[in-house]
């Protein structure tokens, strides 16, 4: 495994190319420009981490599934410490393998709950509004359950950045041996631009440079699907057809 950056090395980097004296510690460091290191490098990788593509899905490595099991006459269900957004498409009933329907609007779900004939629908429906508490997001399921069943989704965490060992996530620096989750030389790359703006300098071509570089990182994340001109060969036939003898028939 290549050796990753702490914080506090990937802030001495950008202390080096931007002509800053160098500084010996980051987080706690009263000095101005470590404090706003600290700062902008929030600020960058929260950035960074709310980024969207296709069906809202997020960075592979903020990507988490997270499984529950409904209870029965309970219609809501909190989402986990970390829950940013919900990847589109994912929620799905594991017990009627079914995919389950939203999340609806404001309109539909009051369609549903308030309207003088029942929807029915084969497939289970959610929203997702505020807990009971209102201290934040909750999932919400129609019907509500009459038995336990379990349900699956995946979402983006706002956690990006782990403590030394690699086992504690947070979403905010907490001491200089704290590890992001994304590329050492695009949070420098992003430091830099940041940093630089905060100081009245030149920045324009950083912040290209950083672009450029995240959004196509971004776009290989996870792989490029084939899109194929023809027509997709069957699964499992690539590659399995003889050179001769097929269907009895020597060429």
């Amino acid at each position: 495994m290549t050796e990753r950056l702490n914080v506090f090395e990937i802030a001495r980097n950008v202390a080096s190319v931007v002509g800053m004296r160098d500084i010996d510690s980051l987080v706690g460091n009263p000095e101005p420009h470590a404090r706003a290191m600290v700062v902008l490098l929030n600020r960058g990788c929260k950035n960074m981490a709310q980024m969207r593509g296709t069906s809202n899905q997020g960075w592979i490595v903020l990507t988490r599934e997270f499984a529950f099991q409904t209870v029965p006459g309970q219609a809501s269900y909190a989402f986990p410490d970390d829950y940013q957004e919900l990847v589109d498409g994912t929620v799905w009933n594991r017990d009627t393998y079914r995919e389950a329907r939203g999340p609806l609007s404001p309109t539909e779900w009051q369609r549903i709950k308030s309207g003088l004939v029942e929807t029915t629908s084969i497939a289970p429906n959610f929203r997702i509004r505020r807990n009971v508490a209102g201290t934040g997001k909750a999932f919400w399921v129609d019907p509500v359950p009459s038995q336990a069943q379990d349900l699956v989704i995946e979402y983006v965490s706002n956690q990006w950045l782990t403590d030394a060992s690699r086992t504690v996530f947070r979403g905010r620096v907490a001491a200089d041996t704290d590890l992001t989750l994304f590329d050492d030389d695009l949070v420098e790359q992003d430091l830099t631009w940041r940093f630089k703006q905060s100081r009245g300098l030149s920045f324009a071509s950083e912040l290209a440079e950083f672009e450029l570089e995240r959004d196509k990182r971004f776009a290989k994340d996870g792989g490029l699907r084939t899109i194929r001109i023809g027509r997709t060969p069957a699964a499992g036939l690539q590659g399995q057809v003889p050179d001769s003898g097929f269907g009895g028939v020597t060429v």
